[in-house]
Order: structure tokens, then C-alpha cells, then sequence
């Protein structure tokens, strides 16, 4: 009866699709491409890249996943649905009253509450729809930077790629605090923003291990380390896109 399903589902699926490409993607791919100027680097690894799939970059602005996914996941997004990935933003922030609610569901969000951890209902729907061949953008540090270093890796990240064998892209991206930095709530424009997509990371020597969160643990190491070394390999010390240094003014 799965053709049933799909469908019944098919309605939803077109308002969606509508939805990202027509909310999201267009004026977010204007707004990078026009009123700022982004370079990509490597996108090839995420358009040819087999679902399940867990795009994980560093963090740095609320809208990180905004800004960076209206451009990596197209043009394959315009024909495949099922490539427009899944998000997970914070509820208290986004999911405001009964429109915007409905607005971030169908933009393909997954609520979660920050301080419940990683049993919560949107972790189990996000590796019910992983398993379904899915596609995700998480940040494996679970909150942004104050300092434009890469934190450690939380163990969530771990479980979805451990219970679901979802292949990883790795992703750095150098900007975007310039562009929407914390505390400001409009972005800003004729910033440069550079983003660095990596080759897929194998997991497969992880799945034999436990599943308990020192393997989710170290899976979520993997991830930041993978990222660090597009960063280092990018960035270097004393170039524009190097960190900068801890405790150094975002404004």
C-alpha cells in the first residue's frame, strides 16, 4: 500500500515544495547571490551524493541553514523533492503561533526543545524520516558560536548517523556571523561569504560499535574534525577567512 500513501501525501508534498522553493530558496538564493557575494566550493560532493544524508556544517547565525541550504541543494532540489532537507530549529523561536508553525512544517522543520536531549520527538521523527532516505542540514555543535571557534560536537549527530547509516557531507562556511551576527535581527548586505563543501565521511567501522552515546560520541568527533580540516585547509592562520581569535568581537 505504499502508492497509497504516496498518494494521499502528494497534496502536502506540492504545498510544500512551493513553500521552500517559492518561500525560502528564491529570495534567499537572490539575497546571497545578489545583495551578497557567496562563493561555493566542492558542491559537486552534495548533489551527487545518495540519501540518506546528514549535510552537517559549523554554526554561526540563526539562519545558517537558511542561508547556506537555498544554495548547495540545488539544482537538485528543483527536481527531487525528497532532497530538500529536513531541518531541526529551535520551537521556541520559530514556531510562533498557528501560522508560522504551520509555515516551518511545511518548509520541512522538526521542532526540537533545546534541554531535552536527544530522546525528544523531533530526534525520533528526524531518524524515522533518515531511514526513509531522507535528507537533513544539522549542526553537530547544537548551537552557535560566540567566538567563531568550532565547539565540540554533541552527541545527537551521532545517534542519527548510528541508527540510521546515514552517509555525512561536511561543511565550512566563512561569513555569515558578518552577515546576520548574534543579536541582530535583520541581515546585512554586500558581506562576503565563502562555503566549503567536503567529500562524504564513511561511518561504516562505527556501526559494529555499541550503540550507546560513546560511539554517538565519537561519531560526532568525526563530524567537527572533518569540518576543522576543510576549515584549516581553507582558512589558514592570517588569511581574511581565518577564526577569529576567542573572545573577539562579533559585531
Amino acid at each position: 500500500m505504499s502508492w497509497l500513501r504516496k498518494i494521499v501525501a502528494l497534496p502536502s508534498q506540492i504545498t510544500s515544495y512551493l513553500v521552500v522553493i517559492v518561500g525560502f530558496v528564491l529570495p534567499f538564493t537572490f539575497f546571497m547571490r545578489v545583495l551578497n557575494q557567496t562563493k561555493i566550493f566542492g558542491k559537486r560532493h552534495l548533489q551527487t551524493a545518495k540519501p540518506p544524508l546528514l549535510f552537517c556544517s559549523n554554526h554561526v547565525s540563526m539562519l545558517d541553514d537558511a542561508f547556506v541550504g537555498a544554495l548547495v541543494f540545488m539544482p537538485r532540489g528543483l527536481w527531487n523533492y525528497g532532497f530538500l532537507p529536513y531541518h531541526l530549529p529551535e520551537k521556541k523561536n520559530f514556531f510562533k503561533g498557528p501560522f508560522f508553525s504551520w509555515l516551518m512544517r511545511a518548509a520541512k522543520c522538526v521542532p526540537v526543545t533545546r534541554g531535552e536531549g536527544v530522546f525528544q520527538p523531533g530526534m525520533e521523527k528526524l531518524i524515522r524520516l533518515l531511514k526513509r532516505g531522507g535528507v537533513a542540514y544539522v549542526y553537530p555543535e547544537g548551537t552557535r558560536t560566540r567566538t567563531g571557534e568550532i565547539g565540540r560536537g554533541k552527541i545527537g549527530v551521532g545517534r542519527l548517523v548510528r541508527e540510521t547509516g546515514a552517509r555525512v557531507i561536511p561543511c565550512y562556511h566563512f561569513g555569515l556571523d558578518q552577515v546576520l551576527p548574534i543579536g541582530h535581527k535583520i541581515p546585512r548586505f554586500g558581506k562576503r561569504v565563502k562555503i566549503w563543501i567536503g567529500e562524504a565521511l564513511d561511518f561504516s567501522s562505527y556501526m559494529n560499535l555499541p550503540n550507546s552515546p560513546k560511539t554517538w560520541q565519537m561519531i560526532s568527533d568525526h563530524i567537527i574534525d572533518a569540518i576543522r580540516r576543510i576549515r584549516d585547509a581553507n582558512c589558514p592562520p592570517g588569511t581574511p577567512e581565518s577564526p577569529a581569535p576567542a573572545g573577539a568581537s562579533q559585531s
